[in-house]
C-alpha cells in the first residue's frame, strides 16, 4: 500500500460498491445489504470510516489517519472517532453478522478484518478533496443519491419509518461501575462514597438501552463478554465542610476517558451533589447509546398526581406565553409567564424532582419570560447555564423523556452549536415519543442549519399532521419550502397566515426581512400592495408598511430613511431600552442579525459585518436563508469584504456548519444562490412531494 493511502479523503459519491464478507457495501447510496437482499441505511460519516477501514486491507489505520480521510482533518474529539467505531461494531454484529469484525488497539489505531472464510472486495475509488468548490455550477447527483444521503443523515425521517440500528435487545450497553476512590482513611468519606454508588446505580438502572454490572475482577471481561463502558470517580474533602465528587466515564474498550465532571458543594448538600453529577453522567450516556427501535416506557407520571396536573397546567400556560409574544403582546406574555411560574413552583415544592415542572421552569428561564427573570437582567449564557443543569435533573428522574431530551437537544443546536450530539439527542426524542411536536419543529431547524432541507421538510409535515395550533409550528413549512426554492409555495404558505393573523408583529417582520435579505424589490412591492389593500389599520401593519417602504428606496439607491430606522433601533438595543430576552417572539440576540440584513441593504457594509459578527459571537444563525450557500446571500460587495470572510472561520463549530452546507447544497439538499445570480431548488424525492400535495392540494411545487 501507499504508505499515505489511509489519509486519502474518502468521497462517497466516488466509491463504487463492492462486497465485505457476505454483505454488499453501496457507498454512494449509504447502503449495506445482505445475502437476502436485506437493507439498511447507515449514516454518511459511518460509511466513510467503513470504506476507509476496508480498504486498508487489514492494516492498522490511525485515528489521524481516519480524522484526515473522514473528516478532511477537521478538529475532532476521541469521542466522534469512538462513536463511529462503536456503531460500526454494531453494524458488525447486525445485518453484517459474520462478515467483519472492528478492532481497536488502544493508542494505536482501528482494524478492520474479514470473517474467517469469507472473502471482500476492496473498495474501488476515485479520489478527490471532499470540498465545496469556491464557486459553484453544481455537481450533479442521481436521485436515488439524494435520497440516501438524506436518510442516511436523519436515520429517523417520519413518525413509523425505520430506524436504522438493530433491534434494541441487541443494543443494549454494559456499564461497570467502580468503587470510588477515597483519600486516606477517612470514615465519613467511605460512607459517602459508597452511598454516591448506590445512587448512580439506582439511577442509571432507568436508562433504556444500558445493563449495569459491579467491579469488574480479573474474570470480569470473560463472564460478561466485555463491558463498554466504565464508571470511576472519587470523593475528596476540601477544607473543613467542603466535598468534591468527580466521575470519569471511560470506554472500556479502548481504555479512552470520554467524559469527567467534578462538583464542589459544602458537606450538608450531599444529595443534591449526587443528584447533580448524576444527571451530568445520564445525559453522556444518553449521547452515546444507540437510539432503540422500541420506545422505552416513561417514568414521567410516576410520583405527586397533583404535582404532574400543576406542571401540565403550567406547561399549557407556557404556550399562551408564546402566542402572546408572537403577537407582540409583551405585558400580557409576562402575566401569563408569572403564572406558569406560580404552577411551576408549587409542581416541585410537591415532587422536587417532578420532570414536567423543572422543564416547565428550564422553558421560563431559558428564555426570560417572566416579570422575575427579566428585573435579573442575566446574560443569554446566564439564563442557559440556569436552564440545563433543570433539564439534566428531568432527565436523571425519566432518562427516556423526549420533553428534556428536545430541550437539551435544542440549547446545544442554539447555543452551542454541537451539531451530531444535537441531533442524537432529537432522534432520541422522536423515536421515544414520535408524537412530540417540539422534537420535529427543533430538528427540522437543526437540518435546515445543517444545509439538510430536505429532510427537515419530512419532519415539517410530520409537525404539520401533529399539531396545526401555534404559528412557530405552523411557519416551518413555509420556512423550508423557501429554503428549499419553492418560493412561490412558501409565499403563498406565509400569505395564507397572514390572512389568519393579518396584525402579527412577528408574521409582518418575518415576510418583510425574507424579501429584504433576498434583495426582491418585486416581491417587497407586491407585499406591500397586500397590506395597503387590505386595509388594516392596526400599528403592526402600519409600521411594516413604513419600513417596507423604507427599503425600496435603499433598494433604489436612496437608504435616508432606512438608515433613520435602523440606527434609532439600534441606539435603543445598545441602551438596553429593548431589555426582555424574547422580543416580539423572537430572542434578542437574533435582533442583530436581522439588522445586519437591512445595513447590508442600505449599503452600510461595515455596519453590517459588525453586526453580523455580533450576532455570530451570541451564537445566533438566525436567519438561515442568509448563512454561506443559502438563497438569500448578503450582497456580493460584502462577501468580498477579508472581514465577513473571517467570520465564519474563526469558530471550528461554525466552520464545520459551512462546510456541512456546502456539501448539501453539491448534493441539492437545500436551494443556493449560484453565481450567475440564478438559484438552484433542492431535489425533492417522490414521496415527500406526494406528502406536500396531499398536505397542499393546489399548493405550486412540481
Amino acid at each position: 500500500m501507499n504508505p499515505n493511502a489511509n489519509s486519502d479523503a474518502v468521497v462517497l459519491a466516488r466509491t463504487a460498491p463492492f462486497r465485505l464478507g457476505m454483505v454488499q457495501v453501496d457507498p454512494a447510496n449509504c447502503l449495506i445489504r445482505d445475502s437476502a437482499g436485506q437493507e439498511q441505511v447507515i449514516e454518511p460519516r459511518m460509511m466513510q470510516v467503513l470504506v476507509a477501514l476496508a480498504r486498508a486491507k487489514g492494516v492498522i489505520v490511525t485515528r489521524d489517519e481516519l480524522i484526515a480521510s473522514c473528516w478532511a482533518g477537521r478538529i475532532v474529539s476521541n469521542d466522534a472517532v469512538s462513536r463511529v467505531i462503536s456503531h460500526l461494531r454494531l453494524l458488525a454484529g447486525g445485518i453484517a453478522a459474520g462478515s467483519f469484525q472492528m478492532e481497536t488497539l488502544p493508542r494505536i489505531g482501528y482494524r478492520l478484518t474479514v470473517q474467517e472464510g469469507e472473502g471482500a472486495e476492496a473498495p474501488s475509488t476515485d479520489i478527490v478533496p471532499d470540498a465545496v468548490p469556491a464557486s459553484l455550477p453544481m455537481a450533479e447527483v442521481s436521485r436515488r443519491g439524494v435520497i440516501a444521503i438524506a436518510t442516511g443523515g436523519v436515520v429517523l425521517l417520519a413518525v413509523g419509518a425505520r430506524i436504522g440500528w438493530p433491534s434494541a435487545g441487541s443494543t443494549d450497553r454494559l456499564l461497570i461501575i467502580n468503587p470510588l476512590a477515597i483519600e486516606g482513611r477517612d470514615h465519613a468519606l467511605e460512607v459517602i462514597g459508597r452511598t454516591t454508588s448506590d445512587a448512580l446505580r439506582s439511577d442509571l438502572a432507568h436508562v433504556p438501552g444500558l445493563r449495569l454490572s459491579g467491579p469488574a475482577g480479573k474474570d470480569e471481561k470473560d463472564r460478561t463478554g466485555g463491558a463498554d463502558y466504565r464508571v470511576d470517580g472519587s470523593v475528596a474533602r476540601i477544607g473543613q465542610d467542603g466535598l468534591r465528587l468527580s466521575l470519569t466515564l471511560t470506554d472500556a474498550g479502548s481504555d479512552q476517558q470520554l467524559w469527567s465532571g467534578s462538583i464542589d458543594a459544602a458537606m450538608a448538600g450531599i444529595s443534591d451533589l449526587q443528584r447533580d453529577l448524576s444527571a451530568a453522567l445520564i445525559e453522556q450516556l444518553v449521547l452515546r447509546l444507540p437510539v432503540a427501535s422500541t420506545p422505552p416506557t416513561s417514568v414521567a407520571m410516576r410520583g405527586d398526581p397533583e404535582a404532574y396536573r400543576l406542571s401540565e397546567a403550567a406547561r399549557l400556560l407556557c404556550d399562551d406565553v408564546r402566542d402572546l409574544f408572537l403577537a407582540g403582546q409583551q405585558d400580557a406574555a409576562q402575566d401569563s409567564a408569572d403564572r406558569a411560574v406560580a404552577l411551576a413552583e408549587q409542581s416541585l415544592a410537591l415532587a422536587p424532582e417532578n420532570p414536567g415542572g423543572l422543564i416547565v421552569m428550564a422553558d421560563l428561564t431559558r428564555n426570560g419570560w417572566s416579570h422575575a427573570i427579566t428585573a435579573r437582567k442575566l446574560t443569554t449564557q446566564q439564563r442557559v447555564d440556569q436552564a440545563l443543569p433543570l433539564l439534566r435533573r428531568a432527565l436523571r428522574t425519566d432518562p427516556a423523556n423526549a420533553g428534556a431530551m428536545v430541550r437539551i437537544a435544542d440549547l446545544y443546536r442554539r447555543f452551542s452549536w454541537r451539531w451530531d450530539d444535537a441531533a442524537t439527542l432529537f432522534r432520541h426524542a422522536i423515536v421515544n415519543d414520535p408524537a412530540n411536536a417540539d422534537a420535529h419543529w427543533a430538528y427540522s431547524h437543526l437540518l435546515a442549519t445543517l444545509g439538510d432541507v430536505v429532510a427537515g421538510l419530512d419532519h415539517g409535515l410530520t409537525l404539520k399532521q401533529l399539531t396545526d395550533t401555534h404559528l412557530w409550528h405552523r411557519i416551518t413549512l413555509p420556512r423550508l419550502l423557501f429554503m428549499a426554492g419553492y418560493e412561490g409555495a412558501a409565499m403563498k404558505l406565509y400569505y395564507q397566515e397572514l390572512g389568519n393573523r393579518p396584525n402579527s408583529y412577528f408574521l409582518l417582520y418575518e415576510i418583510y426581512y425574507l424579501l429584504v435579505a433576498q434583495g426582491n424589490r418585486t416581491g417587497l412591492q407586491a407585499y406591500v400592495d397586500r397590506l395597503e389593500k387590505g386595509g388594516q389599520t392596526d400599528a403592526a401593519t402600519a409600521w411594516t408598511i413604513g419600513r417596507c417602504r423604507a427599503a425600496l428606496a435603499a433598494m433604489a439607491g436612496r437608504p435616508e430613511a432606512l438608515l433613520v430606522i435602523l440606527d434609532a433601533e439600534l441606539a435603543r438595543y445598545d441602551a438596553g431600552g429593548l431589555a426582555l430576552a424574547t422580543i416580539g417572539g423572537r430572542a434578542r440576540d437574533d435582533l442583530t442579525f436581522i439588522l445586519a440584513i437591512e445595513y447590508a441593504c442600505a449599503g452600510q457594509y461595515d455596519r453590517a459585518i459588525d453586526l453580523l459578527g455580533r450576532a455570530l459571537q451570541a451564537m445566533s444563525v438566525y436567519w438561515l436563508p442568509s448563512l454561506p450557500y443559502g438563497s438569500a446571500p448578503f450582497p456580493p460587495a460584502m462577501q468580498r469584504d477579508p472581514r465577513f470572510q473571517a467570520l465564519w472561520k474563526r469558530d471550528v463549530r461554525l466552520a464545520d456548519a459551512v462546510a456541512r452546507r456546502g456539501r448539501a447544497a453539491q448534493a441539492k439538499q437545500m436551494s443556493t444562490a449560484l453565481p450567475d445570480s440564478s438559484m438552484s431548488k433542492a431535489l425533492l424525492p417522490a414521496p415527500l412531494l406526494a406528502r406536500l400535495h396531499a398536505a397542499f392540494p393546489g399548493l405550486p411545487i412540481s
